[in-house]
């Protein structure tokens, strides 16, 4: 009896499964037909999307809008026939492109629409021919748009009428189709309670503990039914679960080498297949991490570095190279800066100028030339070298246990905006990882900023010393006319002649400072002006300087320019000497001036104040932009001049009263080239004449040289036939009407000449012709 049971709850559920695909192949089968046989949803929305929304769709042709959308009347126009085609004949609307099915009442609607439509269309056409205006046909547009309009209306009602009938038919399909799928599910509902929701219910007791996390909670249901395989598959899904739970605690400890129980070597257990792939990339995410770090650390630690010896290039390259290969873990380094050449002539060396724990390298060198060695060749290429195969005598480490060669060597160029300021050298017995290459070709663009900087600070430090150094030497030249100063006033018998003196030295002063065409002020540390000659007094005369005066302050009547000055003052008070040339438009106009601002200082050396001295270099400013142009002139003409003597087969050259070569064209260089002389410009003419040639051309510049124009015609005697050469030498004359060179043009007029003696013989033959 048990077993006939089991029998039948086996039957009876593999039987439920033909009776779900039966009863949901005839639910299918109902909707298909329901909406096989409205299609109310889609034809309705594509009337009301295309023609219900004609209006708005040709807003762009009407009356008020087609002035700004002239442009699209052809793709408005288009757009409206298409739809009133398609729901008069048929085709294909919409985003979807679904078939229009038509309507008997709604096509001979939209029919009528049509005849409203044309004469607007041949307006419309008419416009965008260009044999009408907007103007001349706003009239007729506004009333055929408006009658239009008008009749969309009546198609819009009947578009809302047969949507409102359809929607009536849809809602009464749909009611059959609920009914339909209720009685079904209700029979469905019938088969199952009995037969297999028992048993479900017993599996999701079990399965409840599971899902609370009680992986230990086994299903014990043992019938071989479909169920059975589910309750044994979920115990195996726990098993699994078990497994996954204890491997993925322990990656969340950070135990990213954790091993995966369970599992055997043909498994094909896809979670364990995800969570050892979740291993290997958190593995991964976690080595990049410390990578970046590392890197991170290592570009803030060096920005310290280039931070704090940044003004002298020595301890900056030892502390670079000793951080560097401490930090990179290598076992040698080395950095090498570029110099600066002092001429065009000169070419830049590669100097070293620090190393770190190199005890011997072979041929080793302080200064190495561009292109030679792996140094040199680093730099000429401009990239970096990367060595895993190095010569036994290339370099040595030593240590205390002995010596080894490094298995690699790392040659960077230290680039900033693609110039070369140095090369940092590292050897390493481990191989150097590709994120460590990267970082030194990184850290390199910051330690060429940090070297250009360091030499600029270093020249800027070298030429302050030597400002000092003329500062003494002044400061001690003014303590000697002191001394004079005070030796005369002590030889002086009468104070009254010593006062008469100060007094004419003051009058001279006043003199010499208003004498002359410089604007003088002087000011204290407070920027109180002491001192104002009456050149600049004038020139502040009508403006908004006018009321500064002695006494004054300097900067309160200097607007938006008062903390650009201020600034020149501090940099005075601080020691520095100032030139510079501004622009200047105190009374409106546009001129330059050369400032030269110099710190007043006394015997102690203390700065009391400031001498602003300035000039007006407005001609030599505007020379100097003259100069300019007539230099860009010049080379425009040199382009045109070089144009014009080498497009021609014709041969030119010209010289000067010395007989040398000013300019020659291409065709002649490349006629004396093939004889082994090269023609340039400075060669002297005379010199590279055959003997037989010589005094003939020589007596011809000679003739030219004394203002004589010269056109000779030649034969030139060839292998494959003579040639008739034309040659003229013609003055080259200055704008004073000199003579300062000779210009010589030589062609081929070889058919010409064969054309004239045709002409010659065409004619005498024609002048017999007519004598007979």
């Amino acid at each position: 009896m048990a077993n006939l049971k089991k029998k039948f709850y086996d039957w009876k559920i593999r039987n439920l499964a033909y009776s779900i695909g039966i009863g949901t192949f005839l639910l299918i089968v109902a909707i298909y037909l329901v909406f096989t046989q409205t299609g109310i949803d889609q034809q309705s929305l594509l009337r009301t999307k295309t023609l219900r929304n004609l209006d708005n769709i040709s807003i762009g042709i009407s009356p008020q809008y087609i002035q700004e959308n002239q442009e699209a009347i052809n793709t408005t126009v288009k757009r409206v026939e298409r739809i009133l085609f398609a729901y008069t004949s048929g085709g294909e609307l919409g985003e979807e492109k679904l078939d229009v099915e038509i309507n008997d009442r709604l096509k001979n609607e939209v029919q009528e629409l049509i005849k409203y439509w044309a004469p607007l269309k041949e307006d419309l056409y008419a416009i965008q021919d260009g044999t009408a205006t907007i103007e001349s046909s706003k009239e007729s547009l506004e009333k055929k748009y408006t009658a239009f309009i008008k009749k969309h209306i009546d198609v819009k009602e009947l578009i809302d009428e047969i949507n409102l009938a359809e929607e009536e038919s849809e809602t009464f399909n749909v009611i059959l189709l609920f009914i339909y799928i209720f009685l079904l599910a209700g029979f469905l509902y019938w088969v199952l309670k009995y037969l297999i929701l028992g048993p479900i219910y017993e599996i999701s007791l079990s399965a409840r503990e599971l899902a609370k996390g009680n992986l230990s909670k086994k299903i014990n249901y043992q019938s071989r039914n479909e169920l059975g395989y589910i309750a044994q598959n979920i115990n195996s899904m726990a098993d699994v679960l078990q497994n996954a739970t204890e491997f993925t605690t322990k990656i969340g400890e950070g135990n990213l080498d954790a091993e995966y129980k369970g599992l055997k070597d043909d498994h094909d257990n896809s979670l364990a297949t995800s969570l050892l792939q979740m291993r290997s990339k958190m593995q991964e995410s976690a080595k990049a991490d410390k990578e970046r770090s590392w890197v991170n650390e290592g570009l803030a630690k060096f920005a310290d570095i280039l931070r704090n010896n940044n003004d002298n290039i020595q301890e900056l390259s030892y502390q670079i190279i000793s951080n560097l290969v401490k930090f990179m873990e290598v076992n040698q380094g080395a950095l090498f800066v570029l110099t600066e050449p002092q001429d065009e002539n000169e070419k830049p060396k590669i100097n070293l100028e620090s190393a770190y724990a190199y005890e011997r390298r072979k041929r080793i060198k302080k200064e190495i030339a561009i292109g030679e060695g792996l140094v040199g060749q680093s730099v000429q290429e401009g990239d970096k070298i990367y060595l895993t195969e190095v010569p036994d005598d290339y370099v040595e480490i030593k240590s205390g246990l002995g010596e080894t060669l490094p298995r690699c060597v790392l040659i960077v160029p230290l680039k900033i905006n693609e110039e070369i300021k140095g090369v940092v050298e590292i050897a390493s017995i481990q191989p150097i990882p590709q994120y460590r290459i990267d970082f030194v070709e990184k850290l390199g663009e910051n330690i060429a900023s940090t070297l250009a900087n360091a030499r600029t600070n270093e020249r800027t430090k070298k030429l302050l010393i030597e400002s000092q150094e003329m500062t003494e030497q002044m400061r001690s030249q003014e303590e000697e006319m002191r001394q004079n100063m005070e030796e005369m006033e002590a030889t002086q018998e009468e104070m009254a002649r010593a006062q008469s003196e100060m007094a004419d030295k003051e009058a001279n002063l006043n003199a010499l400072i208003n004498n002359t065409t410089d604007s003088i002020i002087l000011i204290d540390t407070d920027y109180t002006i002491l001192l104002m000659n009456d050149v600049i007094k004038n020139r502040y005369k009508g403006t908004q300087y006018e009321k500064m005066k002695e006494g004054s302050n300097a900067l309160d009547m200097l607007g938006d320019v008062r903390e650009e000055w201020k600034g020149y003052y501090d940099r005075v008070f601080r020691g520095e000497i100032l030139s510079f040339t501004i622009k200047s438009s105190v009374k409106g106009e546009d001129s330059y001036r050369h400032y030269d601002i110099h710190p007043i200082k006394q015997k102690d050396g203390s700065i009391t104040g400031a001498s602003v001295f300035s000039r007006d270099i407005t001609k030599e400013k505007q020379l100097e932009i003259q100069r300019e142009e007539n230099a860009k002139k010049l080379a425009q003409r040199e382009y045109v001049l070089d144009g014009m003597i080498n497009n021609t087969d014709d041969t030119y050259f010209a010289i000067n009263t010395n007989y040398e070569i000013l300019v020659v064209n291409d065709v002649l260089k490349n006629r004396f080239k093939d004889s082994g002389i090269e023609l340039k410009p400075g060669l002297s003419i005379l010199s590279i004449l055959p003997k037989d040639q010589l005094e003939k051309w020589k007596g011809r510049y000679d003739t030219a040289l004394a203002g004589e124009k010269l056109r000779m015609e030649e034969i030139r005697e060839l292998s494959s036939g003579n040639l008739t050469i034309e040659t003229r030498c013609e003055p080259i004359y200055n704008d004073n009407k000199e003579v300062i060179g000779v210009s010589t043009v030589s062609r081929d007029i070889t058919e010409l000449k064969k054309a004239q003696e045709e002409k010659a013989k065409l004619e005498k033959e024609l002048e017999k012709i007519k004598g007979k």
